[in-house]
């Protein structure tokens, strides 16, 4: 099944309108309604500085960086460059993984299932195209489990929150940095093996750090359900290419 890119275009556009709009809501209300708590303290300083930068980023890199994509919506001819195309959705990835006054995690959800059902119909169409089309699959729902174990930077009052909020934000910058080059693996090249170490030790030892840290306080039990599935997926799909080499 070929030419998808279109349909692709518009699920990447309502990934990108609809995360921008809850994101920008959030922002606004905060402001409005208590912006004296926007910079209340250094996890609120960070949290909205971080979104307002990853927007005004996204804003720019969309708007002047990616005219093929906004071709692409309208006709079949054009040419996509999906390199800057998933850069700039991981920019904005990057606010939503910082909890902010007034988050609706519902329509972030639903911006994060286009952005899926767009990697599926690039899998699709990339399909018998000579790859290993078993590990591609597989490598693809690998994928996905890994972006559900990227913490959100969530405040606390433990005893060592500045370290763990720290701790927190480094592991969730770097793990969207990850996601965002698998997710650039997944348009640009045959990714039948995204099941590479780094990324996967960054997951394991940094979900760890930050689960462990806030244990006795709150268990973030989405978190751990998604990196142990992408923790068994690693191994098992480890072997897999093993066996299939």
């Amino acid at each position: 099944m070929k030419n998808l890119q279109k349909p692709i275009s518009f699920l990447f556009l309502i990934y990108f309108v609809v995360l921008f709009i809850e994101r920008a809501q959030s922002l606004y209300r905060s402001y409005s309604l208590s912006r004296k708590e926007m910079f209340a303290s250094s996890f609120d300083i960070y949290v909205n500085i971080v979104t307002m930068i990853s927007l005004l980023s996204f804003l720019v890199l969309i708007c002047f960086c990616n005219k093929g994509f906004w071709v692409s919506l309208v006709s079949k001819e054009a040419k996509v460059n999906y390199s800057m195309l998933t850069l700039t959705a991981g920019v904005i990835l990057v606010s939503g993984m910082v909890h902010t006054e007034y988050t609706i995690p519902g329509i972030q959800f639903a911006s994060y299932g286009a952005l899926i059902v767009a990697m599926v119909l690039k899998t699709i169409e990339k399909t018998g195209d000579g790859g290993d089309n078993l590990l591609m699959w597989y490598s693809l729902i690998y994928s996905v489990m890994f972006s559900m174990a990227i913490p959100v930077v969530y405040k606390s009052s433990i005893d060592k929150a500045a370290l763990f909020h720290t701790i927190e934000a480094v592991v969730s910058l770097s793990l969207v940095v990850a996601f965002t080059y698998m997710l650039n693996r997944v348009f640009l090249t045959k990714a039948d093996d995204l099941m590479s170490l780094v990324p996967f030790l960054i997951m394991l030892i940094g979900d760890t750090l930050v689960l462990a840290l806030r244990w006795k306080e709150s268990v973030n039990s989405f978190v751990l359900i998604f990196a142990s599935i992408s923790t068994l997926m690693f191994a098992l799909g480890r072997i897999l290419i093993h066996c299939r080499a």
